[in-house]
């Protein structure tokens, strides 16, 4: 019997499952096997990630299952340690009592995702947080209960004000949608605290560049930031924050900032064990790609997604968003099975479609094509999007049933008990596609 190939993607987010789901369609299942390497059993739909957190969405329903998505990839659940190139096996880490196991390939697709870049700022490992996995979310909000809970037992002013203070760092799309969707949260929260009023809760959101949402028209970024003004968020542009500190931050600028709770929100940087594999990489630790998504220098190994630089015709990099990462899982399916036949691997092109970005209070901004949108039309688009670019009509079902409740009914304020053993970034060396934070305001393909 013809032994089959074996194609191993590593990485379960957004470009690692689509990419195998893509392969399942398109090579002989009888003469090729997929195999896909993550260390949980399911990946996030990120669109709707801080909803989940604040209690618009149940928090399960914001998760797909690789099991149901992947009808036909064989899953491993593990942690990436190591691959040799040159012997084309990967080494990963599975629970106890299994250990490690390896696994030998034909093709390797490295869809490893990213983590949350965070610099050398004293004190921010010990005391920001991030926004990354299900748990950060839901943990931000269990965190917002409890100091509304210590805001009531005081009665000094500027301690309380300080403990609903929530300073969030970076005005790209995840920093935007933080700060509204927690202005928010915060502020009907307040109602069920006898000694907290919503003029207590505070959000401050900091930007490096002159205007937030750089990525969007300077039309659709002005009209965000006008929104959020409007409703007592402050931002603070062309500024960034030099030290972190339990109860306060510190500008650059020297202003002080009274808060409890610093998000940090402001980019993203390769998992370290794509840094320390035997690949070609830019300045920043990314891996290069050729046009066709093969990396440089190997005729087996691809790599999507966030973790690699993936050019246009131009020689310009995609946007690490999860448009771009589903239609280059797409796309390197697409070649891989064409490669497995015997035939060319043809460059990736794509064209933007779109670009949302939610604002909370039923506002939200978008580009859709050529055309602007913004206001209450902008956040129905928003969600009527991403309700259909849910995977499976039975949790389409779901989150359209906790959105139609959260229109008639408040959302509970009780913590979920989920809570975080340490406020600073936890090292992320597994075989996860965590996503990028601006991906989830990224049309994704169809």
């Amino acid at each position: 019997m013809t032994k089959k190939k074996r194609v191993v993607v590593l990485g379960g987010g957004f470009a690692g499952a689509y990419c195998a789901q893509q392969l399942e369609r398109r090579v002989d299942r009888s003469a090729v096997e997929i195999i896909l390497i993550d260390r949980r059993n399911y990946f996030i739909f990120y669109p709707l990630l801080v909803e989940a957190g604040t209690g618009s969405l149940e928090p399960r329903h914001s998760v797909v299952s690789l099991r149901h998505f992947l009808r036909h990839t064989t899953l491993r659940m593990g942690t990436v340690r190591d691959i040799d190139f040159a012997q084309r096996t990967v080494y990963f880490t599975q629970d106890d009592p299994l250990g490690e196991s390896s696994l030998a390939y034909d093709h390797l697709v490295i869809a490893l995702g990213s983590v949350t870049m965070i610099p050398p700022i004293p004190g921010l490992r010990e005391h920001g947080f991030e926004l990354k996995e299900l748990r950060d979310a839901v943990a931000l909000r269990d965190r917002a209960i409890q100091l509304l809970e210590l805001a009531d037992a005081t009665e000094d002013e500027a301690q309380r004000r300080a403990l609903l203070h929530f300073v969030v760092v970076g005005g790209s799309f995840t920093g935007v949608e933080v700060a509204g969707e927690f202005d928010v949260f915060l502020k009907e929260a307040s109602r069920d605290y006898a000694n907290v009023r919503a003029r207590d809760c505070r959000v401050t959101l900091v930007e490096m560049q002159k205007r937030i949402l750089p990525a969007l028209d300077e039309e659709l970024g002005e009209y965000a930031a006008e929104q959020l003004q409007r409703r007592g968020v402050r931002i603070m542009t062309e500024e960034t924050v030099s030290s972190v500190h339990a109860d306060h931050a510190l500008c650059e600028s020297g202003e002080r900032l009274d808060a409890h709770t610093l998000i940090w929100a402001a980019g993203i940087a390769p998992p370290p064990l794509v840094t320390d594999l035997d690949l070609p990489t830019d300045e920043r630790g990314y891996i290069l790609c050729e046009r066709d998504l093969r990396v440089q220098g190997r005729d087996d190994v691809w790599a999507i997604g966030d973790c690699a630089v993936n050019i246009d015709a131009d020689g310009k990099p995609y946007p690490a968003t999860a448009q771009h990462a589903v239609r280059q899982a797409e796309s390197a399916a697409k070649n891989i099975a064409a490669v497995l036949r015997g035939q060319a691997a043809q460059p990736c092109d794509i064209t933007p479609r779109g670009t949302l970005a939610a604002l909370g209070c039923r506002t939200a901004v978008a580009r859709i094509f050529n055309i602007k949108l913004s206001g209450f039309p902008a956040w129905f688009l928003w969600r009527t999007v991403y309700l259909m670019k849910m995977p499976g009509w039975a949790r389409r079902l779901r989150v359209a049933l906790d959105w139609t409740m959260s229109l008639f009914f408040r959302r509970s304020v009780v913590q979920l008990g989920i809570h975080r053993r340490d406020a600073g970034r936890r090292q992320k060396d597994d075989a996860s596609d965590s996503g990028t934070s601006e991906r989830r305001h990224e049309l994704e393909a169809t």
